[in-house]
C-alpha cells in the first residue's frame, strides 16, 4: 500500500513531459523528427525553455544533422561556443527544404551576358558535336557561364557599372573585385582553391595574322580570395565575416595571341599553386599542312608578383629568371601529345583538364549519337569516358594513369558499373566492416569488380572517388539519362543532380529533364538484400525530384554549383539564380 502511494504521488508530481528527469526528455525528443522538435517550442513557456536550451538544440543538431556545415564548423573552432537554439530551426529549415526538393526562396542577380568580340565578354566556344537522334537535337557541351561559385562566393560583372563583384551568399555582402573590365574582353572566370582567375584579352586586335584575321593578346589574372573574421566592436558580440580580394599575378596565355572567333579553342584548369591551358588551333599554314595547331602548358603560379605583362608590351621591363612570378613548369607540344595519345586532331573527345600538386588530367568524352563537324568517325557502342594522368614535373614522360569506362548494355537496360554496382558494394562494405576507411572500401571494390589487377590496387590505395584521375562516370550514371552538371557536398553528404534523357525525351514528350535531390546518411537507408537505397525516411535516402519548372531556373547554362545551403545556376533569360533551402 505504501509502494503504492508513493507511485501515485510521484506521477502527480510530474505532469508535464518538461518535468520528467533531462536524460529521459532528450530519449524522448530523440523519436521527434526535427520540425516537431521546432514546433514544440510554440506550446507553452515552459516547452520553449526545454526544447531551445543550449544541450537540447546540441543533441538535436547532433542526432538529426551531424554531416551539417554547421557541426563541421563547430568541430574546427574550438575557441567560441555556437549558438545552437538559433541555428537548430535554421537547419531544420534547410533540411526540410532539401529533402522535398522545394526552394524556401529563389534569389534572381542580372549580370553582363555574352557579347560579339567587341562586348564585355566572349566565351571561348565548345566543340563542333552535339547529341543527334533521328530529328532531334540536344546540346552535349555547354559554353562557359559569365560567373562562377565557390566556398558559398558568387563572382559576376554588374551590367550598370560593369565592375566585377564578389557576392558573399551568406551575409549577403558585395565586395568589389580589383579588376579594371575597361577595354578589355573576358573570356573565361573561375574561383576554386580559394584563387580567382580571370582569362581575358585587349577589345583591339594586337597583330594581324592574315589577310582576314587579327589576333589579340591573351592573359590570366589571379587574385587570392580569403574570407577572414573579424570583431566589429564589443558591443556587437559574435564575428563577423568580410572577404579580401588581392591581386597575385598575371601571365600571358599565348606568346602572340588569338583570334577572337569560334575555331580558336582553349580549356584550362587551376589549383592554389599551379595553372594549366590546353590549346587548339586550326592550322593556317601555307604549305598544305591540316593537323590542328595543340599544345599543354602547365605554370607555376604559387609566388606572387606584381609585374603584368599586360602593362609592357615589348618585355622591357620583363623580370629575370631569379625573380618570382609565374613561370611554365612544362610544355607539352603536338609531337608529345601524340606520343601520350592525347593528340585530339579534327575529332576533339576533350572535355576537361583537371590538376593536382604533380599531375595533370585529361578527360575525353564520346557518346554514340554524337553529330557535328567534331565528332568522332568510329563512335563507341554508348557513351565512353576516358582520363589520362601526367606527371607535369620536368623530365617525367609518358602517362602514369589510364582510366576509361562505358556505359554497358543495350538500348533498354544499360548501366555505368562505376556508379552503380561499384556504389552499392561499397555501402554493403561501410555496413559490414566500420573501421575501413572510404578509400580502402573504394580499392577494395576495385578488385572485386574486376576494374584493377591485383598488383594496381596497392599503388592506388591512397586515393578516394573524387579524385580526378577517376574517369568521370557521374555523366553516363544513370544511362541514357546525361548527367549535365551535379554539385557535390561530400562532407555534409548531400549531392544535387541535372540529368537529361535524351533517348526518352525524343520518343515521350512528357519525359522531362529532372533536376533531383540525394542524400548520403549511412548504412541505415540501405537495403541489406538488394544494396539499394530506401525511401520515405526521415532520416534520408533516395532521389527527391524537383519540380520541371525548377530546370529552367538553372540550366540556361548547363551549370550549377553550391553546396548543401544553395544552387546556383542561370535561367533561361541570363539572370543568376540562388536557390536557397
Amino acid at each position: 500500500m505504501d509502494s503504492y502511494t508513493n507511485s501515485s504521488q510521484s506521477t502527480t508530481h510530474t505532469k508535464d513531459l518538461t518535468d520528467l528527469p533531462n536524460d529521459i526528455f532528450l530519449i524522448i525528443s530523440s523519436y521527434l523528427s526535427p520540425q516537431d522538435c521546432v514546433l514544440c517550442r510554440r506550446v507553452s513557456r515552459s516547452w520553449l525553455a526545454a526544447f531551445s536550451s543550449n544541450d537540447t538544440s546540441w543533441n538535436l543538431m547532433r542526432w538529426h544533422f551531424p554531416r551539417s556545415r554547421e557541426m563541421q564548423t563547430a568541430a574546427e573552432e574550438l575557441d567560441e561556443i555556437p549558438d545552437w537554439p538559433s541555428i537548430f530551426p535554421k537547419v531544420a529549415r534547410r533540411y526540410y527544404h532539401l529533402r522535398s526538393a522545394k526552394p524556401w526562396v529563389v534569389e534572381k542577380i542580372s549580370v553582363v551576358q555574352e557579347a560579339p568580340a567587341k562586348g564585355s565578354f566572349r566565351g571561348v566556344a565548345p566543340w563542333s558535336r552535339w547529341l543527334r537522334w533521328n530529328d532531334n537535337t540536344a546540346v552535349f557541351q555547354h559554353r562557359d557561364p559569365t560567373w562562377c561559385v565557390d566556398d558559398g562566393l558568387l563572382v559576376y560583372q554588374e551590367i550598370v557599372s560593369g565592375r566585377h563583384i564578389a557576392y558573399d551568399l551568406q551575409t549577403r555582402q558585395r565586395f568589389f573585385v580589383p579588376f579594371d573590365s575597361s577595354k578589355k574582353t573576358v573570356r573565361r572566370l573561375r574561383l576554386v582553391c580559394g584563387v580567382l582567375i580571370i582569362e581575358w584579352c585587349e577589345r583591339e586586335p594586337y597583330h594581324q595574322l592574315n589577310d582576314r584575321e587579327t589576333v589579340h593578346r591573351h592573359f590570366a589574372t589571379a587574385f587570392d580570395v580569403r574570407r577572414q573574421r573579424w570583431h566589429a566592436s564589443p558591443s556587437s558580440p559574435g564575428a563577423q565575416f568580410v572577404w579580401n580580394i588581392t591581386f597575385r599575378s598575371e601571365w600571358k596565355i599565348h606568346f602572340l595571341g588569338l583570334p577572337l572567333n569560334n575555331h580558336d579553342r582553349f580549356f584550362s584548369t587551376h589549383t592554389a599553386t599551379h595553372y594549366a591551358v590546353y590549346l587548339w588551333q586550326p592550322n593556317r599554314s601555307s604549305w598544305g599542312e591540316e593537323d590542328p595547331l595543340e599544345q599543354l602548358t602547365i605554370w607555376d603560379i604559387s609566388a606572387p608578383s606584381p609585374y603584368r605583362p599586360s602593362l609592357d608590351p615589348y618585355g622591357a621591363h620583363k623580370p629575370g629568371l631569379d625573380q618570382p612570378g609565374p613561370t611554365v613548369v612544362n610544355r607539352f607540344i603536338w609531337r608529345d601529345l601524340e606520343f601520350l595519345g592525347l593528340r585530339q586532331r579534327h575529332t576533339p573527345a576533350l572535355r576537361e583538364i583537371l590538376l593536382d600538386d604533380r599531375n595533370v588530367y585529361v578527360h575525353e568524352e564520346e557518346h554514340r549519337w554524337l553529330a557535328g563537324l567534331h565528332s568522332s568517325l568510329s563512335p563507341p557502342r554508348h557513351h565512353m569516358v576516358r582520363c589520362t594522368g601526367i606527371p607535369f614535373a620536368r623530365g617525367a614522360c609518358g602517362p602514369r594513369w589510364a582510366d576509361e569506362c562505358c556505359a554497358d548494355g543495350d538500348v533498354h537496360m544499360s548501366f555505368c558499373p562505376r556508379a552503380g554496382a561499384l556504389r552499392r558494394l561499397l555501402r554493403k562494405k561501410k555496413g559490414s566492416d566500420t573501421t575501413k576507411t572510404t578509400k580502402t572500401q573504394f580499392v577494395d571494390a576495385l578488385g572485386e569488380l574486376g576494374m584493377a589487377k591485383e598488383r594496381e590496387l596497392d599503388d592506388i590505395k591512397g586515393l578516394d572517388p573524387a579524385w580526378p584521375g577517376w574517369a568521370p562516370c557521374w555523366r553516363h550514371e544513370e544511362f541514357p539519362y546525361l548527367t549535365v552538371s551535379h554539385v557535390v557536398d561530400a562532407a555534409a553528404g548531400v549531392r544535387v543532380v541535372a540529368r537529361q534523357c535524351f533517348m526518352m525525351e525524343a520518343l515521350s514528350s512528357f519525359v522531362m529533364p529532372k533536376i533531383s535531390f540525394e542524400e548520403d546518411k549511412g548504412v541505415e537507408d540501405i537495403d541489406d538484400e538488394t544494396g539499394a537505397k530506401k525511401e520515405g525516411e526521415e532520416k534520408g535516402g533516395g532521389e527527391v525530384r524537383f519540380a520541371d519548372g525548377m530546370w529552367w531556373e538553372l540550366m540556361g547554362k548547363g551549370k550549377i554549383g553550391g553546396d548543401e545551403r544553395w544552387i546556383v545556376g542561370e535561367d533561361g533569360a541570363g539572370k543568376v539564380s540562388i536557390v536557397r533551402f
